[in-house]
């Protein structure tokens, strides 16, 4: 696993980090995620082979990789965001192929949204 270089302290972080999910898993409430069918500690063994790697903004896939990552982001607030559009519309998204009822547990994972979307208009 290939991730875009921070600075010295955030790089750490995100290798401590992975090394914490292939022993213990995911950090977060099992009953309150459990909806999300997140992995297991064996799981995240089996799927990230070694230790992550840092690379620089010059990695033509890191590149390739921001030109999805920030419309998948904003697009978990603002679905009709062009460019998240077009990538649906392309098919170019998982949640593109999804029959509604797997796309909380297979889906983009947009659970940090949550707040603004059920935002009450002032």
């Amino acid at each position: 696993m290939f991730f875009e270089r921070a600075g010295k302290a955030e790089d750490r972080d995100l290798v401590a980090y992975t090394r914490i999910l292939k022993t213990q898993g995911m950090p977060f409430d099992g009953a309150n995620s459990a909806s999300y069918g997140s992995l297991t500690a064996e799981e995240f063994k089996d799927i990230v082979r070694g230790e992550p790697r840092g690379r620089t903004k010059a990695t033509p896939m890191l590149q390739i990789a921001d030109l999805y990552l920030y419309p998948m982001a904003k697009g978990g607030y603002d679905p009709s965001y062009r460019p998240y559009r077009a990538l649906m519309d392309h098919k170019r998204l998982i949640d593109a192929h999804l029959p509604p009822e797997d796309l909380a547990s297979c889906g983009i994972k947009y659970s940090c949204f949550d707040r603004i979307k059920n935002k009450d208009p002032d």
